[in-house]
Formats: structure tokens, sequence, C-alpha cells
């Protein structure tokens, strides 16, 4: 005896961009806030950038007799900055790959996702660009003496 069957539709997960673009934005921040914390605010707080790069770059500065050496949160500070050195290039070379992939994946379903990601991609790839110049390599010379 033959039964009649509907046919099934085909089950279709929806991407919501929203997670991914929070996810995104988050994976920025946690790739940048480390190396600002750890190299940049000691930079800025002890007056090196008012000195040349080679300056900077040369030794002669010890960031362990500069603050926040002696503080509270000196050590905390150091770790941060030196671990960032690392993280940070890791982090923003796997956002740079990612962001044309989600922007090509949402830019039929949730074009101002696309948008939006592309924004956050284009500050990935200017931070990129910036860890690849001179200023930052004398920022890893001077903080791993």
């Amino acid at each position: 005896m033959a039964t009649l069957t509907q046919p099934t539709a085909a089950r279709t997960t929806a991407v919501r961009p929203g997670p991914w673009v929070g996810g995104y934005a988050g994976g920025l921040v946690a790739a940048v806030l480390p190396y600002a914390l750890g190299v940049l605010l000691p930079y800025y707080v002890n007056d090196l950038h008012r000195l040349p790069l080679s300056e900077v770059a040369s030794g002669r500065y010890d960031p362990k007799t500069m603050w926040p050496a002696h503080t509270a949160c000196g050590g905390l500070v150091d770790v941060v900055g030196l671990l960032s050195l690392a993280w940070t290039p890791l982090v923003l070379a796997g956002l740079t790959v990612l962001g044309p992939v989600l922007a090509w994946r949402f830019r039929l379903r949730a074009p101002s996702a696309a948008v939006a990601v592309l924004l956050l991609w284009a500050a990935c790839v200017a931070a990129v660009g910036w860890a690849l110049g001179p200023t930052a390599a004398a920022l890893a010379t001077w903080r791993m003496d």
C-alpha cells in the first residue's frame, strides 16, 4: 500500500551575523588592547616618543628601570607587554584573513553586517601595516631589552 508523503523542505540554517560581527570586533580589541597597555602606554608615559626611534631601540633606555617597573602593577604590565609582542601579530593576521570571508558570507543576507566587517577589516589592515613599520620594530626592540 502506497502512502502519500509530503516532500520535506531542505533545512537551511540562517547565519546570524550579529555574534560573528561582535566576535570579530572583540577579537580586534583583544589583539590591540594588550599591546596598547603593555607597550604603547609605557612608551608614551616615559616620554620616549620624543626621542628618535634609533635611540629608543639602542638599549639605552631599559624598560626595567622605567615606569611602571616600580609600581604595584609593574610586573603585570611587563608580562602583558612581552606577551603582546607575539599575541598581537598572530591575532591580527587571523582577523585579516577572516574579514573578507565573513564579508563575502554576509553580502546577500545582511549587507550592513558585511559593511561593518569590512570597516573592522580595514582597521585590522591598518594595524598590521603599523605593526610592520619602523615604530613597531623599534618598540619591540625596546620592550625585549
